[in-house]
């Protein structure tokens, strides 16, 4: 079966690239390996819709993420959550950044920063400086839903195909063939690879006339926790800049907030080619260098960071913004190996052949999913 576009993965990525296709008439295949959408890293992550703050040592990240904050929540007011003070602070110990830097690199990228007293949210010394910023956060399921809709209103142009095994693809003069474990096969002129965390594994799985060079890739497999907050609590989000510290903030419209930690959320790290890592040896084969399992459903995925993540923010903040465990998600976080350099999250959009056409993106924020507007249009 034939179809102008196939697109490998059901992420925000995934379903945006098929939702833009269809609209432009094209015959759209999403292959995805879970059982449904948005089960892996476009829900399980901040859900920090990024103006650029997060950067002070990436210029170009802060300035692409504040680009699209705009277009972002116009294009899906519904989700995301406003009402909300966005508390950023610089740690007055251990920090990369002070105050009159992140300041300046504010002023620089020309997003609100209004200086507020430390003490209001923070211990005395904890933070040698706070602000008040203009930053959201974004309701993953209410965006699930959204896309769905769209894609079902396009009716027989989008094709959505869950539990999905890929066997092989295999490029020749003018196609690709997606070969499926179960014995069907698929053809296209135009592959898009937007799995995120599995971009080289695909990559590995294409049989070409030459063989396509990975994306060197940092993996880390990431703890999210979900907590339930003190009711002064329920409208401010915290974040402590820039090293080895902490964020909480609220978790789209769910009514929790999300805790990450820097040293803490990444629980195990591996710099090979295909992500391996040894809690692959505990879970049954479900999970290998060749093909990731959902590491949220995995029954070897760490034990909680809880008492690391929690300690360390209640070492800066005031007690009154008390907090409590509810439950973790986890997921495989990929970050461009260069990245370690300055701390860099761009969306990395390869075309890695022209005809047939095969294009491999690595997110780097929500918002800049519009990068792939360019590559899709006719």
């Amino acid at each position: 079966m034939g179809f102008d576009k196939i697109i490998i993965g059901a992420g925000l990525y995934g379903l945006y690239a098929a939702d833009f296709c269809a609209r432009q008439g094209d015959r759209v295949l999403v292959l995805e390996y879970d059982k449904e959408p948005f089960m892996r890293a476009t829900y399980i992550n901040q859900a920090r819709v990024h103006m650029g703050y997060h950067y002070p040592r990436s210029f170009s990240t802060a300035i692409k993420s504040a680009h699209y904050f705009n277009r972002f929540n116009e294009d899906f007011s519904f989700c995301v959550h406003r009402t909300f003070d966005q508390v950023y602070a610089t740690s007055a110990r251990f920090s990369w950044t002070d105050a009159a830097q992140f300041q300046r690199f504010c002023d620089a990228a020309g997003i609100r920063c209004d200086a507020v007293s430390p003490g209001h949210y923070f211990q005395d010394g904890a933070c040698d400086g706070a602000f008040l910023t203009q930053e959201y956060t974004y309701d993953a399921m209410l965006l699930k839903a959204h896309f769905l809709k769209r894609i079902r209103q396009h009716g027989a142009l989008v094709t959505l195909q869950f539990g999905a095994r890929i066997g092989k693809i295999v490029q020749n003069e003018t196609h690709f063939q997606v070969q499926m474990s179960n014995g069907e096969t698929y053809e296209t002129e135009y592959l898009l690879n937007a799995t995120y965390a599995s971009t080289n594994q695909v990559l590995s799985k294409i049989e070409a006339p030459v063989s396509y060079a990975p994306i060197r890739i940092k993996y880390e497999l990431c703890e999210i926790i979900l907590c339930e907050v003190a009711d002064c609590f329920r409208s401010v989000g915290i974040t402590v800049m820039d090293g080895p510290f902490f964020s909480i903030m609220p978790f789209g419209k769910t009514g929790y907030h999300s805790l990450t930690a820097v040293t803490f959320t990444p629980h195990v790290t591996s710099y090979d080619t295909l992500p391996n890592f040894s809690c692959q040896n505990r879970c049954g084969g479900i999970c290998t260098p060749q093909q990731l399992a959902n590491c949220n459903e995995c029954p070897a995925h760490p034990e909680t960071a809880y008492p690391y993540m929690s300690q360390l923010a209640r070492k800066y903040m005031q007690p009154r913004y008390d907090f409590s465990y509810v439950r973790s998600l986890f997921s495989m976080k990929p970050i461009l190996q260069a990245s370690e350099i300055d701390d860099s999250r761009p969306t990395v959009i390869r075309c890695m052949s022209e005809k047939p056409k095969l294009i491999s993106v690595l997110s780097g924020k929500i918002n800049t999913v519009y990068d792939l507007d360019e590559v899709l249009q006719k």
